[in-house]
């Protein structure tokens, strides 16, 4: 399906998908519209990265399948899918023909798999017959091209939204000028698209929030007031000239010269026109609040809008997809890390050990990095903390097997110092790592020991907190929403083995009592807390972005809760068995609120949102209320939604704003 610029080739296929699916029969494939702008064809083959993709929009079809292939490949190969594939020509020049190509290769082998391609028409005449290098073609495919508007038919579609008689006889006043001109006019030209006609009614079919605007810059007969002959042009006052002007000004040829002038025009134009002043009166008593009480000024929007724009062309390299879970990327990195380590370093204080607790926790940490090349994390953290649970057990037989090789005593206390450290490294990897970390970490802790509290060993241990918890949530938080809890059946059992790996330490140490107490509230707690993990969305739920991201902040407390409360309960009865209970109190709330706060981080993407959206504001580029600075805008038409993504009204407005031709 080919078409010129913003002849509506998106809304085309989303109206397709949707007509397909009210008329779908039993048996027949699914069509899913995807977006091509972020495929590599040089790096990746279709399949697999339609494999991918359909993990990431719709995370079940990412789960494994009867044939051990994921769920989504498997309904590729089985040609239960309909490809509707939009944006050919958002693929860069150099790679456009590859991926004709990589089409070709896909369809091949899968005659029962069917596909819909759009593009510009102009980008697929160059791929398929360029000046120098061999033809390509999509192979066995029909074309459709979109036409241009007619004058007659955009005529009608702007007088018949004018809003009143005057304004619809500004634009008679338009369209007769351009049918009596002697030779096409630019505006004519342009006129032939949705879009423009659509960008034309929203700059000069004025709401009634902004006729006291043009009452007030206006002359008499309506028309703009003339600017001083060789007076600068006033950036501010352009930014609002469309929303107060006449639109016969677009037939001045010394100022819009060719309709890609008037096309720049009519796209500077846009958002300050949708963001028209609104009148504001006092509200009756008994009316109801608005739903909206944020207002933003044109001003604002505008540059809001340019900084997101900026950031999806440049850093996410084009991509038409805003999304609120992929907004942490563009703050730096370590931000949510360096945050919660913060939160860690009391805990690393108030814990009544000797340096090697922190120590500890490096030597882990440093092993469970090293590890993630050759074991990365999976889906899931319980295989990681699993292995480091095993870890810590077989560290800690080793450390104290090698004191015991060197005559070394070895009190119970230091088989509790060995199972403390194992668990940490279990979250930045997969089981080995995982496994590699815990007898690191473990190995420490049992082989140390637990040596008298020095002067040094609160800021030791508070380093080693610091940096775990960093590390922790930086290499491991979650990149996609979450949008519920379900029970890991593994969480469960390695919260189990944990707890009772733990009462059996207490016990030798504390006395049975101790130990059975600590053992039960560890293994129910670290059930509790392991056991409950994030899913993604079940393939009936709803996506829209707001619904996303309660779902998500509900799940990320949910967690930081259940985690916090686990770690923190076992912590202050373990400590206090030991050492009193002021001083367990004072450990149970430390490692509670540090590990609570680590475990909803990495569980969901509300936490990482949070500080980047502070981050970010705080930097001017975006408002501080961004979920409902971007309902607003949805709102007034300057963003579409498609399911939980935001995108900006069309793809040229977003290259406007961010800068590029």
């Amino acid at each position: 399906m080919l078409g010129e610029p913003g002849s509506g080739k998106s809304v085309l296929l989303m109206r397709l998908v949707l007509d397909l699916l009210a008329h779908r029969r039993h048996g027949d494939p699914v069509p899913v519209l995807v977006p091509l702008a972020s495929w590599d064809p040089d790096r990746d083959e279709l399949d697999l990265w339609l494999e991918q993709r359909l993990g990431i929009d719709y995370p079940w079809l990412g789960d494994p399948g009867r044939t051990g292939s994921s769920k989504g490949r498997e309904l590729l190969d089985a040609g239960w899918i309909m490809l509707v594939l939009d944006g050919l020509d958002e693929i860069p020049d150099g790679v456009r023909g590859r991926a004709i190509a990589r089409i070709n290769d896909t369809l091949g082998p899968r005659p029962n798999l069917a596909m819909v391609l759009s593009s510009r028409s102009a980008a697929f005449a160059t791929t398929v017959r360029p000046r120098s290098g061999p033809e390509v073609r999509v192979t066995g495919a029909a074309g459709v091209e979109i036409e241009a508007l007619d004058l007659d038919t955009v005529a009608s579609y702007l007088r018949d939204s004018a809003g009143g008689p005057t304004n619809e006889a500004r634009w008679q006043e338009v369209f007769a000028a351009l049918d009596a001109g002697h030779d096409p006019h630019p505006l004519s030209r342009l006129l032939t698209t949705p879009l423009m006609a659509y960008l034309a009614r929203v700059a000069y079919n004025p709401s009634p929030d902004a006729a006291e605007d043009i009452a007030c810059r206006s002359g008499p007969d309506g028309r703009p007031r003339e600017r001083a002959r060789g007076a600068e042009r006033d950036p501010a006052t352009d930014e609002r000239r469309a929303l107060v002007g006449h639109p016969v000004e677009l037939l001045d040829r010394s100022e819009f010269p060719t309709p890609a002038a008037i096309q720049a025009h009519l796209l500077d134009a846009f958002i300050p026109a949708s963001y028209a002043r609104q009148r504001t009166s006092p509200p009756a008593r008994t009316a109801k609040p608005s739903r909206s009480k944020y207002r933003w000024t044109r001003g604002q929007a505008t540059h809001f809008l340019t900084c997101l724009a900026r950031d999806l062309e440049h850093r996410r390299q084009g991509t038409t997809d805003l999304r609120w879970w992929d907004l942490p990327d563009a703050a730096p990195r370590i931000l949510a890390g360096a945050a919660v380590g913060l939160v860690a370093v009391p805990a690393g204080v108030v814990m009544p050990f000797g340096a090697w607790l922190g120590v500890g926790m490096i030597v882990g940490v440093a092993v469970a990095v090293a590890g993630r090349r050759w074991s990365p994390p999976t889906g899931s953290f319980n295989r990681g903390l699993a292995g480091g649970l095993i870890g810590s057990l077989l560290g800690s037989a080793f450390g104290l097997g090698i004191r015991s090789m060197l005559g070394i005593e070895s009190p119970a206390g230091y088989l509790v110092s060995g199972l403390a450290l194992g668990l940490v490294p279990g979250f930045l990897g997969g089981f080995r790592a995982g496994l590699a970390g815990g007898v690191a970490a473990s190995f420490v802790g049992a082989f140390v020991g637990r040596p008298e509290m020095g002067d040094s060993a609160p800021w030791v241990n508070s380093v080693g907190f610091a940096i775990a918890a960093a590390c922790v949530v930086t290499l491991g938080h979650s990149r996609l929403p979450a949008r519920g809890l379900r029970w890991s059946p593994l969480g469960i059992l390695t919260g189990l083995g944990g707890g009772l790996a733990l009462g059996i330490a207490v016990t030798l140490q504390a006395g049975l009592l101790d130990g059975l107490l600590s053992g039960l509230v560890g293994a129910v707690g670290g059930s509790f807390g392991a056991g409950l993990e994030a899913k993604p969305a079940p393939a009936t739920a709803a996506a829209d972005p707001q619904t996303v991201l309660d779902q998500d902040r509900g799940t990320f407390w949910t967690t930081a809760m259940a985690g916090g409360l686990a770690i923190g309960i076992a912590a202050s009865l373990v400590i206090g068995s030991i050492l009193g209970p002021w001083r367990g109190a004072l450990a149970g709330v430390a490692d509670g609120v540090a590990t609570g706060l680590a475990w909803g981080f990495l569980q969901a993407r509300y936490g990482s949102f949070t500080l980047a959206r502070c981050w970010l504001a705080l930097r001017g580029q975006v408002p501080w209320r961004l979920m409902p600075f971007l309902a607003d805008a949805h709102r007034r038409g300057v963003l579409r939604q498609v399911g939980a993504t935001y995108q900006l009204r069309h793809a040229e407005l977003q290259r406007r704003l961010a800068g590029r031709p």
